[in-house]
């Protein structure tokens, strides 16, 4: 026999779990170097398609009529993504406090505010670093086409080196400066992205062991 409280406290979990099976509203399980992947190929659109499908999943997980997919994906564009640092606290809070907890979920190690941290360290961290890198490749780009034009490389179908230098620390530049923004993108992401991972996973077998 248990006691009152411990009763009535285990009434709403074992509803909770009850609907798992009726309503599988869950996440997507993500491959971390998959996210990359995209990340860097996409050039980092793939972070505002992935800040969309996060809202949406916990949205439709949670119930909450005051979530919007669409206008957090909005604000983050429209702040060139500095509105990301009050969506990461917001809805790093909802994962480790609201979601993590309807399962039982061990969630000692909140990360949220980590998460928010590292965005800003590598904000301000990154954007100097782009900033000289989009500097180095547009000038790298203006010297290789004043010697095409001027220097008549392409005219005699010969390439000087000093032309195929400078290019060739053109086209690094660009790839540096892709990677950098990808980094920047990506370290919150994965740091939330693991969280969610373990709560989808656990949702899951909760479903299949109950059935």
């Amino acid at each position: 026999m248990c006691a009152y409280e411990v009763c009535i406290s285990a009434v709403p979990i074992y509803r909770w779990h009850t609907t798992i099976g009726n309503n599988m509203n869950i996440g997507a399980v993500r491959s971390i170097p998959t996210m990359f992947i995209l990340n860097f190929f996409t050039l980092g659109i793939y972070h505002y398609y992935w800040i969309y499908y996060i809202t949406l999943e916990v949205q439709n997980f949670t119930k909450r009529k005051d979530i919007s997919p669409l206008l957090e994906l909005l604000l983050t564009i429209i702040t060139c993504n500095l509105y990301s640092i009050f969506w990461y606290n917001k809805y790093g809070n909802i994962i480790h406090k609201e979601i993590a907890l309807k399962i039982d979920e061990n969630d000692k190690n909140d990360v949220t505010q980590a998460v928010m941290v590292s965005f800003i360290i590598v904000l301000f961290v990154g954007i100097p670093i782009i900033g000289g890198l989009i500097f180095a490749f547009v000038m790298g780009a203006l010297l290789s086409g004043m010697s095409v034009l001027y220097g008549g490389a392409y005219n005699s179908f010969t390439l000087n080196p000093e032309v195929l230098l400078v290019f060739a620390g053109t086209i690094l530049a660009l790839i540096i400066i892709v990677l950098v923004i990808t980094a920047m993108l990506l370290i919150p992401d994965i740091i939330m992205q693991k969280k969610l991972n373990s709560i989808w996973t656990k949702i899951k077998e909760l479903h299949y062991n109950k059935n």
